[in-house]
Parts: structure tokens; sequence; C-alpha cells
């Protein structure tokens, strides 16, 4: 019965937290002994402290085997239904272009955290959390995104000044942002954000 119910809820090499299951008449006690005749059984691999997942091996690799990624991106920035971070300083910069560099530890902004800055470590992946400024939600994630980038453009970008701004801005203008949800993130922009919207022109590309 449980092996079904997470084949169809969650897959195959697919990060399952053992937290978030609820069955009707399955209590968590017995949760956890099926957990463990499944990991005894080879039905279910542990990836680390509360995290599971069905293995199937690939024709490639030969083995199955769990992307850190995939657990990052679920436990610190969404899941099927909710969004609740972002990544941040390098890696957003490398996103968009800004720099070519991959950084050895990735910056998450997350709701999920709520200190000013700690770094774990998922899988072989060291991540650096923070906890947002403002309330994150599904309308103003990107704009959070992309105003924590502005703020850290001149730390992380291999771009000439000039260069940089032109970049922000057309990346504003493709995203459409408008004045309205700028407004309503005020309390979260820094000083080094608010300035360099206005020394680059970026809040000129807000629609009204």
């Amino acid at each position: 019965m449980l092996k079904e119910y997470l084949e169809k809820n969650y897959g195959y090499n697919e990060p399952i937290f053992i937290n978030e299951i609820r069955l009707d008449g399955l209590n968590d006690n017995a949760l956890r002994q099926y957990f463990k005749r499944m990991l005894k059984s080879g039905d279910l691999v542990r990836f680390d402290t509360g995290i599971y997942y069905l293995p199937k091996a690939s024709r490639l690799l030969k083995k199955s085997y769990l992307d850190p990624m995939k657990v990052i991106i679920r436990k610190y920035i969404q899941s099927t239904t909710d969004i609740y971070g972002y990544f941040a300083g390098a890696t957003f910069a490398n996103q968009i272009g800004l720099t070519t560099q991959m950084p050895a530890t990735l910056e998450i902004i997350t709701s999920k955290e709520s200190t000013k800055g700690r770094t774990v470590t998922v899988g072989s992946q060291t991540v650096r959390l923070k906890r947002p400024a403002t309330t994150i939600t599904s309308e103003n994630i990107g704009l959070l995104q992309f105003l924590d980038g502005v703020s850290q453009a001149e730390k992380y970008s291999e771009l000439s000044d000039a260069e940089t701004g032109a970049l922000l801005k057309n990346y504003a203008r493709q995203q459409k942002y408008s004045k309205e949800l700028l407004s309503s993130v005020l309390s979260g922009i820094t000083g080094a954000a608010a300035k360099k919207l206005i020394e680059w022109g970026i809040i000129y590309e807000f629609t009204s």
C-alpha cells in the first residue's frame, strides 16, 4: 500500500520527506515501521535524516541516484504547491549572465530559514541559507530575487559597470515588473538595491 502511494505521489529518484506524509489509518509510528521494512528490502533508500527516495537505476549509471539539487529545491525553494525561496548571490548572477562562474556554495533566501545566515550541507553540496527581509509570495518572488541580485551585482559581475546596468535594465524590462509590485516590497529593499535602481536607471523600467 505505502509503496504504491509513494510511486503515485512522488515517483522514482525523487525526494520523499517522511514528516510530510499523511495517510488515513497510519500513525507516525506505523509509518516509520513501514519505512524501515522498505529500507531493509531495498524498495526505499535513505538520502539523509527524514529524506528518502524510491530507487530506480538508469541505463547510463546502472544504479539509482537522487540528485542533491532536487532535495535543495524541494526543501528550500518550492514544492508542487508552494514557493518559498530563491537562489541568490553568485548563483543568480550566473543565471542572468553577470558572471560565468558557478559558486561552490549555493546561496538561497528562503522562508524555511529563521536565521540571518547559516551554512548546511545537502549531499555533497554546501548551501548558505538566509531568511527573507520580507514575506515571499508567488507574486513577488521574482522581483525579490531580482532586487537581491541588483544589490550584489557589483560583487559578482564580470562586466563593466555600464554593461552590468544595461543587462539589469534589460532583464527588468523583459520581466515587466510593475511599480505597484515594487511598492509592495519596499520594506525588503536594501539601501544598496535602492541606490542602484536609480543610478543604473532600472527604476524607469517598472511599468505603471
